[in-house]
């Protein structure tokens, strides 16, 4: 391979590299190009195996997984782009000792090595240029490892906080019935004082998950701290309440509020998580027994059907079904793990 075409291949790979860290660390437009193709990737891996198991708990892996795999690709890109620039500079890289011109293995070994310190010695830059462009490859690897470090703090943040809002949304029942069942006994009044915050919060963490992606991939095994179930029972329940009995529409404003943040999340997912093509319409929750206005609730449910689908593919993309949200066993639930 020709000294100029690898210094071409090694400035695109460092500038694809710079990109792709900008991108996912400082911009609030989620996760560059090679990352998000990365982690979608493996975690679509993640998910055939689990549909085989099914096994929760190697879900829940996912999240760390990404952060590793997202750090990994980084470092390699790095050095291997730095590698190149060296290697296509005959007299760039000598042994430290002899001074006798480097091989290719021993510069990309200086490049990776020159990412994180300043090398030990046993090979060292020739000339001006080598120098500069060690120099540069240093400040790359510290520049790398501190935006590294700012950007795992609030993905960590994020994925706890995630948790934290599922748990706050089941205390109000687990499944549509349930939160339908306590919004009838309670009141309209009542019941709508327990939603206060939950729309700002669910808001938060849309825009949380469109600036940091690798949040879709913390999956939680237990049914109650995991959010997409959580976020698609509310849904279900708020339309019911909203729809279906005249009581409730004093505080339609209330429910309306919750039901509009859900849907920006499930926008703010991208096409992976929340496209809902190709899925089909989800089951309705059961309720029989419940005194609602059956016709109203299904002209509601009608026309938030994009909404639904959006919300069943999310649900499907965490590793469970809508059997898990409805509690339905026809709708097929997972099993637990």
């Amino acid at each position: 391979m020709s000294s100029a075409l690898l210094l071409l291949l090694g400035s695109g790979l460092l500038l694809l590299t710079a990109c792709d860290v900008f991108i996912t660390t400082l911009t609030l437009r989620g996760g560059g190009p090679v990352v998000g193709a990365a982690t979608h990737l493996g975690w679509s891996g993640l998910l055939a195996v689990h549909r085989r198991g099914p096994w929760h708990g190697l879900l829940s892996l996912g999240g760390g997984l990404a952060v590793a795999l997202s750090l990994s690709l980084w470092v390699i890109l790095l050095a291997v782009g730095w590698g190149m620039i060296f290697a296509g500079l005959p007299d760039a890289v000598v042994d430290g000792s002899t001074g006798a011109p480097a091989d290719l293995a021993s510069r990309l070994y200086f490049a990776g090595f020159n990412l994180f310190t300043l090398g030990l010695g046993d090979f060292r830059p020739s000339g001006p240029l080598a120098q500069a462009l060690t120099v540069a490859a240093s400040a790359s690897g510290l520049l790398g490892i501190t935006l590294t470090i700012t950007y795992l703090g609030p993905v960590v943040s994020g994925g706890v906080s995630r948790r934290a809002l599922a748990g706050e949304i089941s205390l109000l029942g687990v499944t549509p019935r349930e939160i339908i069942a306590a919004g009838l006994d309670q009141g309209a009044g009542p019941f709508a004082s327990r939603l206060q915050g939950l729309g700002p919060a669910i808001l938060e963490m849309a825009e949380k998950h469109l600036a940091y992606p690798v949040l879709d991939y913390f999956h939680s095994p237990d049914p109650r701290l995991a959010l997409p179930l959580r976020l698609a029972g509310l849904y279900e329940a708020l339309l019911v309440l909203a729809c279906g009995r005249d009581d409730h529409t004093k505080v339609v404003r209330d429910y309306q509020a919750v039901l509009e943040a859900i849907e920006i999340y499930v926008r703010r997912l991208g096409p992976h998580a929340a496209g809902g093509k190709g899925v089909a319409e989800p089951s309705a929750p059961d309720l029989d027994g419940l005194t609602v206005d059956h016709e109203r609730v299904r002209a509601g449910r009608n026309a938030a059907a994009p909404t639904r689908r959006r919300l069943r593919a999310m649900v499907e993309r965490d590793g469970w079904t809508w059997g898990d949200v409805t509690g339905d066993p026809a709708d097929g639930p997972v099993p637990r793990a």
